[in-house]
């Protein structure tokens, strides 16, 4: 099959790069991450074109015996006009369908605010990564044990990555202490993908996103021969006009389904 969509093509490099099984079935990809079964879009189908009516209940009886023990379902739609397609029958079946927006540049982010407080560096340290830990964990208000898990199994991945040269993650510290943090992965190819931009609710709008998307750049381009920046944000995410005053363009809109599984 193939991919059309750079949003789902920087997935699936991320995927392949963090050790997730990509398997192209011709008419669909199924993607596994058997190290964490509870990620769901770590465990999905990419389907080449958006639903139409009948195709639910096929696609439904494949994943469910492609993933006969998950609790959710995730199916990505890949194309570049977030047509969700035939809507009725998948939501009929409990799931929801998700747009995100998927943005690029070529040139270097130019943030539009500075924190004089903030250092800004690549995390390298085992104390920067409890630190990114503990700052997933605030973030996401994260307060059971299988979300604890789940945060815990996704940053050894992430971790792992990063160790093994296939990118970058940068925090934004605060007096020493990390307050926002991003990634960068790579497959050497030119393309460069952000990965969960995340700050601290109390040191919002001080610039450091900005500040550690710049500072990731700079770092991937000069050291990786990064030359195009990926990056993805829903629809309604408060971050997409920080993107775009950081220099991305809009380049395509992205389409998926997907039920969660159940809490608690």
């Amino acid at each position: 099959m193939e991919v059309r969509s750079l949003g789902w093509q920087t997935d699936l490099m991320v995927r392949r790069l963090a050790g997730s099984s990509v398997e192209d079935r011709g008419d669909h990809i199924v993607v596994r991450t058997p190290h964490n079964p509870d990620y769901w879009w770590g465990n999905f189908f990419l389907m080449p074109a958006p639903p139409r009516a009948g195709d639910a209940e096929t696609w439904l009886a494949q994943f469910a015996a492609e993933f006969p023990g998950a609790a959710h379902v995730a199916i990505g739609l890949d194309g570049v006009d977030g047509d969700v397609g035939h809507e009725p029958d998948l939501r009929a079946a409990g799931l929801v369908p998700e747009l995100s927006v998927v943005l690029t540049t070529t040139t270097l982010p130019q943030p539009v605010r500075v924190d004089p407080a903030a250092e800004v560096r690549a995390l390298t340290t085992d104390e920067d990564w409890e630190q990114e830990t503990a700052l997933r964990l605030l973030v996401r208000d994260v307060d059971e044990v299988a979300g604890e898990r789940f945060i815990r199994r996704r940053i050894a991945e992430t971790r792992e990555l990063i160790d093994s040269g296939r990118g970058l993650w940068v925090g934004g510290f605060v007096d020493g202490r990390l307050v926002s943090s991003l990634g960068l992965v790579t497959d050497g190819s030119g393309l460069g993908r952000y990965q969960t931009v995340e700050t601290h609710p109390e040191f919002r709008r001080r610039g450091l996103a900005g500040l550690g998307i710049r500072h990731a750049a700079e770092l991937a381009m000069a050291s990786y021969g990064v030359n195009r920046l990926v990056i993805i944000a829903d629809v309604d995410y408060f971050a997409l006009d920080l993107y775009r005053r950081l220099g991305f363009a809009d380049a395509e809109r992205q389409a998926q389904w997907e039920r969660p599984a159940p809490s608690g």
